[in-house]
């Protein structure tokens, strides 16, 4: 059973520190995957140049369309807002990170 050191902390049973463990292992898997990925579709960018659409015996197997969008600039905002206008649009969240220690991090 996990023991509670403190509100902030627990120390992990062995059967939870087997999840640890297998969680690093996909990680660094998966880490040799995408970079295997980005290999692949670095390859496949460079054939199409600047076509939209590549194909393997006349049937559609990758799009490569440009996408548009519009984003506001917060930072910009900042500069030229006073600072009561951007308290009355500003929405505050909270959220959790969820990181798996390698042992040489501060927390």
């Amino acid at each position: 059973m996990s023991l509670e050191v403190n509100h902030t902390e627990i120390d992990f049973d062995p059967a939870v520190a087997v999840w640890v463990k297998e969680y690093r292992r996909l990680k660094a898997e998966l880490a040799v995957i995408n970079e295997q990925i980005d290999v692949a579709r670095s390859h496949i960018e460079a054939a199409l140049g600047d076509h939209t659409v590549g194909t393997i015996n006349g049937a559609p197997v990758v799009r490569y369309a440009l996408i548009e969008s519009e984003r506001i600039d917060t930072k910009k905002l900042r500069e030229v807002l006073p600072p009561q206008v951007l308290d009355l649009v500003t929405v505050k969240s909270q959220s959790r990170r969820f990181t798996v220690l390698t042992g040489e991090e501060q927390y």
